[in-house]
């Protein structure tokens, strides 16, 4: 089986869980991840080592970049105080303290390991299958190239799809939360695109709270309740 995860944000014992309960089923899946790994939730550096495993396990796995992960990305790069701020006004302090970054500090050469870094520059911003096109925040149309348009990949929160560029394709994203209830209506729907990022770090909100996989070969949506909060 296929299935699309998105928006962990930290939450890794909602993951594992999640995880759990797919190879329940099936133990022999492929894994596409739709980004926003990191930030808010308690855990982001223990969701990237399991993940990095996962990478190198036998199972097929593939592991889209999401803007929570280009903003640690530059921040590391760069080094400078823009990237660090706007990384922190989206969540970034819980993945710092992860790395015993002291509050203030955006030179994270020599807290943050050589090999995250690594892995967040290894991931691609989409990936197209026979039948999906599967991408953090979305496919922007009205750009002159849309596949080339890396930063609506990871930031847009437009809505459109363009049947001759797509081929039909459907168009599987995360990053902008929806209520579990309205995936399911969407995916009845047979929207070519879907949503699913079901809130999982905002537990607090009423329905939101959930880490939600969809199953690409059958449209199944299969959710766990957040339980790292």
């Amino acid at each position: 089986m296929h299935y699309a995860i998105s928006d962990i944000h930290g939450c890794i014992k909602t993951l594992k869980e999640l995880i759990k309960t797919i190879e329940a089923v099936s133990s022999d899946n492929t894994y596409y991840f739709l980004g926003d790994y990191i930030d808010r939730g308690p855990d982001s550096k223990s969701v990237l080592d399991y993940l990095i495993d996962l990478k190198h396990s036998k199972q097929a796995i593939h592991i889209i970049r999401g803007n929570h992960e280009e903003m640690m990305l530059s921040t590391y790069l760069n080094n400078n105080i823009e990237d660090y701020l706007l990384w922190m006004n989206n969540g970034a302090s819980q993945t710092l303290k992860n790395y015993n970054v002291p509050n203030g500090i955006y030179h994270l050469t020599g807290y943050i390991p050589k090999k995250y870094i690594e892995f967040i520059e290894s991931m691609p911003y989409f990936i197209e299958t026979e039948k999906f096109i599967l991408v953090h925040a979305g496919i922007n149309f009205n750009s002159d190239n849309p596949f080339n348009d890396k930063i609506s990949m990871i930031w847009t929160r437009e809505e459109n799809y363009n049947s001759d560029l797509t081929k039909g394709k459907f168009i599987i994203h995360g990053h902008t939360q929806l209520p579990k209830k309205q995936i399911l209506k969407n995916i009845e729907n047979k929207n070519k695109i879907l949503c699913i990022d079901s809130g999982c770090v905002y537990k607090q909100i009423k329905e939101y709270g959930y880490l939600s996989a969809l199953n690409l070969d059958t449209l199944e949506l299969i959710s766990t309740e957040n339980i790292d909060f």
